[in-house]
């Protein structure tokens, strides 16, 4: 299941084309029907990383759609070092804020 956080990021050439997030949330139901690029940050799988970072082009694999797969987005990029960036000020943001970084914590911030 693909979740959206209420607290999305975007990177700044994102901000700049709200039509393509529309988009993108769009096409993401539909997952065979994505023929564009950006990138997500969603929060970790593993439970030992902040976050992931995925192509959007990979979200068609098979594991993304079984229902047991969560995954929630909380960033959206054009391009891999957007993303990298973006997901650095997260990181940034959240220490100003006084939020633990603890992987279970950030499950927690992002609900």
């Amino acid at each position: 299941m693909i979740e959206w956080s209420n607290k999305l990021y975007l990177s700044e050439t994102m901000m700049e084309k709200p039509r393509k997030l529309k988009k993108i949330r769009k096409k993401l139901e539909k997952p065979d029907k994505l023929r564009f690029g950006a990138y997500l940050i969603t929060l970790n799988s593993n439970g030992k990383d902040l976050f992931d970072i995925y192509n959007i082009l990979t979200f068609p694999a098979t594991h993304f759609k079984k229902e047991e797969w969560n995954v929630k987005i909380i960033g959206v990029a054009q391009n891999s070092d957007e993303a990298q960036e973006l997901a650095g000020s997260i990181v940034m943001k959240l220490m100003k804020e006084n939020v633990s970084l603890d992987p279970a914590a950030l499950k927690e911030y992002f609900r």
